[in-house]
């Protein structure tokens, strides 16, 4: 449809939009607009071409809204690598109690009549056992080492694992 010089289309059934001219200056500048302006924030390629198609159409906008993403330095710089971070694993099913264990810590809890305010946790990874241990927020790596052997070593015998979040408490040298 054109009403005096302007240019516009039904794009879909429900949606007018504006067509764009095969302009390439004209594309750019609305693509920055969409994509690099401080109010748009780089929001990446789907989006982009999201915020792009609610107002704009032109022939073979998905693959230039690609392109020019892919050609964006500070979406590049910024975005995170596919498998920056290795995906998690499980962890093998122990075949026996208390094989392998598992340590943590609770702590902000309210405060006991010794005012402590944190508890150790131990688990049977097999059996799903607990054992817990009331323990002040400042606990150290040498009395967590002590309910440990109190607690597991002493019943169950040393585990051929131990898995931790690597809590100072449970990597210190007192450990090694």
């Amino acid at each position: 449809m054109q009403h005096d010089h302007e240019l516009y289309s039904a794009v879909d059934d429900n949606v007018d939009g504006i067509v764009v001219p095969d302009d390439h200056e004209l594309k750019l500048k609305i693509t920055y607009e969409y994509h690099d302006a401080p109010t748009s924030g780089h929001p990446g390629r789907e989006k982009t071409y999201l915020l792009l198609t609610r107002d704009f159409y032109w022939s073979h906008q998905y693959k230039w809204v690609r392109k020019y993403v892919r050609a964006c330095e500070v979406c590049q710089r910024v975005k995170p690598a596919p498998f920056s971070q290795a995906p998690l694993q499980s962890l093998p099913t122990p075949s026996e109690c208390w094989q392998s264990i598992s340590m943590d810590f609770v702590f902000g809890l309210p405060p006991d009549n010794k005012r402590r305010t944190g508890i150790v946790v131990f688990v049977g990874r097999f059996s799903k056992m607990v054992h817990l241990a009331a323990v002040p927020a400042e606990v150290t790596a040498k009395q967590t080492a002590r309910l440990f052997v109190d607690m597991v070593f002493r019943h169950h015998g040393m585990p051929i694992d131990i898995v931790s979040d690597r809590d100072p408490r449970f990597t210190a040298r007192f450990w090694q």
